[in-house]
């Protein structure tokens, strides 16, 4: 309950600053909302020449795209500008007070800043995710799953993400990492039948796009496998834990940078 109480305070906060600098807000929203139509004319412009690609039909492909972006402004305004400021505070010292503050580190590494106009952007793809569900016939079942799925994709990303940021313990300066995030998310949109079988596999375990967006369309699209929706679930578990051990080592080897 605790963690829940500083998590509405930090939302609180975000949506305190939006309305201070309204201008920006729009601007933001505007652009999130212009990025995510451009990116789905150009899937409509690909199935103009196409009636499939990898077996996949105009409103599974924009079912698939959708979720990717879902999934991808989640993290990117809930968690990824945390995480940033967690990694430069390694190598400035701004670490220092998130360690002296009553509060697991994990958690600060990953709340704070909230994007609210980002926030609010996911209604774009989302209207368009719900327009093409119509043509391939959902069930509520599909539904709750495919929200489960979602939210474990978001886990999956910023655990993974937080676990290459953590090498910054030992090198200080990772800013490279960075592009690591970018490649994900443009691997995450495309359909698994694209890849071949060992290329997916390593998709899955060492560097996990699949889980993203894959994982809750197929649920959506009824091309789920049972063992295959297991293993993308336990995904989020491993790379979660995988992440608060890379933590606790890291603070060990840990020096002040302000000192």
């Amino acid at each position: 309950m605790r963690y829940i109480r500083i998590y509405l305070v930090q939302c609180k906060l975000s949506v305190m600053s939006a309305a201070m600098y309204r201008v920006n807000f729009w601007l933001m929203l505007f652009q999130s909302i212009l990025n995510t139509v451009i990116s789905l004319i150009c899937i409509q412009i690909i199935y103009g020449s196409v009636d499939y690609i990898a077996g996949w039909s105009r409103d599974e492909m924009m079912i698939l795209v959708c979720t990717a972006m879902i999934v991808n402004q989640l993290y990117r305004n809930l968690v990824h500008w945390n995480q940033n400021s967690f990694l430069y505070g390694i190598g400035s010292g701004g670490l220092d007070k998130m360690i002296l503050r009553p509060v697991n580190l994990i958690f600060q590494a990953n709340t704070g800043r909230i994007d609210i106009s980002g926030i609010i952007s996911i209604s774009a793809p989302l209207i368009v995710l719900v327009f093409h569900m119509r043509g391939v016939g959902v069930s509520f079942v599909a539904l709750g799953l495919y929200v489960l799925f979602v939210l474990n994709g978001v886990v999956v990303l910023s655990s993974f993400m937080l676990l290459l940021y953590t090498s910054a313990f030992i090198f200080i300066k990772v800013d490279g990492v960075h592009n690591v995030y970018y490649a994900l998310m443009d691997v995450a949109n495309k359909p698994r039948e694209m890849f071949s079988r060992n290329v997916f596999i390593g998709l899955i375990l060492l560097v996990p796009a699949m889980p993203l967006a894959n994982a809750p369309a197929s649920v959506l699209l009824g091309r789920a496998d049972f063992w295959l929706m297991m293993l993308y679930l336990g995904m989020g578990a491993i790379f979660a834990v995988a992440s608060y051990i890379a933590m606790r080592l890291g603070l060990r080897r840990y020096s002040s940078a302000s000192s």
